[in-house]
């Protein structure tokens, strides 16, 4: 079978992605990646196919479409980005690749719009992959819809219907408008290792994590987290720095450290005791698969959603302001019951299948669709 795998090019849609596709390439099957050139590193030697713009040309484009419109602002630049921008300049690249590949399923990022249509156009099974919770923010659904029928209309297509959705979140992250459909198939997440281990020193006090994803356009907020938390007695800091953003790793603290990109699982495993971040999919489920509590600063997208359901499983503080990060980050630090309860979640999220289970399960609906 030849599965190809699509993604809004950013690394936290991408990377959850990871496992199955392994899982599917171990089986036997053919994979490939439809995505910009740029991210093939990421993909640890899997075939990419290359198609469309990397990110940061897609927000350049953006920003001329939406006149500059902050991405935090409300749904409708990231519903342009997700709907408009992504479709326009990478949907025929993309459909040509899949030609090219001969795909006979496409699987697909909840918020990816391109595998959906090139599913349509090929008229084979359509699977998605939660990455954020897999109800959508309220306001984000309409917002892209409104940008995605005229588009479809224009191709002449339908939409197409899921055959399944694979779903990352374990039962204590699902909030009260989840409901279980049945054709979810839930799987184990896995924090993003690399292949390249990077070193780290062990903290000299508590370590926490600060980490705004890998697509942030100002560094004013993550200055301003570093700093709050900084202050704190006996608290080493290591923060992350997205490429791009133009800022030195140089600091002269003695308890703060900056570094680039480096995988998330790598950054988890040195020391880390408290994780605070924008609450990415990505960094949230990777951060409570180590039983790791969080402090959330939630900006954009499905971040306040993701933000909300760590609060509610006992996990974690959501905070709406940087000042207030310190006081957060304390408080977590101070109550053992943060800890019990991302421990909890991590242990539900050991149980979930593993991606080798899933695809074994799902290969046959695939099969038994297409015939």
């Amino acid at each position: 079978m030849r599965v190809l795998f699509t993604a809004v090019p950013i690394h936290g849609h991408l990377l959850p992605l990871l496992p199955l596709a392994e899982a599917v390439a171990a089986a036997g099957d053919d994979v490939a990646f439809a995505v910009p050139g740029s991210l093939t590193g990421l993909v640890g030697g899997l075939p990419v196919l290359p198609a469309g713009p990397g990110i940061d040309d897609l927000l350049a484009e953006n920003d001329r479409r939406t006149g500059g419109a902050d991405m935090h602002s409300g749904f409708e630049p990231v519903a342009e980005l997700f709907a408009g921008t992504l479709v326009d300049t990478s949907f025929d690249a993309a459909l040509r690749r899949a030609r090219e590949f001969g795909a006979e399923v496409v699987v697909a990022d909840e918020y990816d719009t391109i595998g959906p249509m090139v599913a349509a156009t090929l008229g084979v099974p359509l699977v998605r992959h939660a990455v954020g919770l897999p109800v959508s923010p309220p306001g984000l659904g309409p917002a892209m819809e409104a940008r995605l029928a005229p588009r479809y209309a224009a191709r002449g297509l339908a939409r197409p219907a899921r055959l399944a959705l694979v779903d990352l979140w374990p039962p204590a992250l699902h909030g009260p408008r989840w409901v279980a459909g049945e054709d979810r198939l839930a799987i184990r997440p896995r924090a993003y290792t690399g292949s390249e281990p990077f070193d780290l020193p062990a903290p000299a006090g508590f370590r926490v994590l600060v980490t705004l994803g890998t697509v942030l356009l100002e560094a004013g907020p993550l200055d301003a987290l570093v700093d709050a938390v900084a202050a704190l007695d006996n608290v080493d800091v290591l923060a992350t720095v997205p490429a791009g953003l133009p800022r030195s790793l140089a600091d002269a603290r003695a308890n703060v450290r900056f570094v680039g990109f480096v995988p998330i699982a790598q950054l988890l495993d040195a020391g880390v005791g408290v994780v605070l971040a924008a609450g990415g999919a990505g960094t949230v489920l990777a951060a409570l698969s180590r039983g790791i509590p969080m402090v959330l600063w939630p900006k954009g997208a499905e971040k306040p959603q993701n933000a909300e359901r760590v609060v509610a499983a006992g996990a974690g503080i959501a905070i709406d302001d940087p000042a207030r990060a310190a006081e957060a980050v304390a408080e977590v630090l101070r109550d053992p019951s943060y800890r019990r309860h991302a421990e909890r979640v991590a242990a539900q999220i050991a149980e979930a299948p593993d991606p080798a289970a899933v695809w074994a399960a799902l290969r046959p609906r695939i099969g038994a669709a297409g015939t």
